[in-house]
């Protein structure tokens, strides 16, 4: 049994062109997104795309280490507080989880699209925050990079290299176990 191709294709690749999206290609991914599974169904996640007027004061929040994503003509501002979803015993606030597989959807559908789709955590949450008049219970927990594939420019020696080489993945015995937290993956 294979695994969908976007699954197998998805990176977080850095090389964006500047060409603007088409609006009906945004509301295609912001809608995959919607589509994940929630806590009783309760969709705490928000999402901000942003395309238009405030992309610049958006970008103003990266770090140094993204200058890459400069480039980008869409940044979505994934957002949630614990009180959208399900809030249940043993610290299981379930509004970071349900936005984390709406994040997958909505890359899975870029990588459909022919996007890159890259989701960071390195910028001022502070900054984003303010950029896109966020209320301040909300959490922006990730700005996902969003472009078509395009110049290399921008990108250090070490993203180059990130680029180029194969895609590199933990072996399962280091984050899969059978039975118990004692016993590493391996196949029965």
């Amino acid at each position: 049994m294979e695994i969908i191709s976007e699954i197998e294709e998805r990176r977080s690749f850095r090389a964006l062109s500047e060409d603007a999206l088409a609006d009906e290609v945004v509301e295609r991914l912001l809608r995959a997104a919607t589509l994940a599974p929630s806590c009783f169904n309760s969709q705490g996640w928000r999402m901000i795309a942003v395309m238009g007027e405030r992309l610049g004061a958006l970008k103003e929040a990266l770090s140094a280490n993204n200058k890459w994503a400069t480039r980008a003509p869409l940044i979505v501002v994934m957002a949630t507080k614990p009180s959208l979803d399900c809030r249940l015993d043993y610290g299981r606030d379930y509004a970071y989880f349900g936005l984390g597989m709406a994040a997958m959807n909505l890359m899975l559908q870029a990588t459909r699209e022919g996007l890159y789709a890259h989701p960071i955590a390195g910028y001022s949450p502070a900054k984003a925050a303010k950029a896109v008049d966020l209320p301040e219970d909300l959490v922006p927990l990730t700005l996902i990079i969003v472009g078509k594939p395009g110049s290399s420019e921008l990108l250090s020696e070490g993203h180059l290299e990130k680029e180029r080489s194969p895609r590199d993945r933990k072996p399962l015995f280091e984050v899969a176990f059978r039975d118990s937290w004692t016993s590493p993956w391996s196949p029965a």
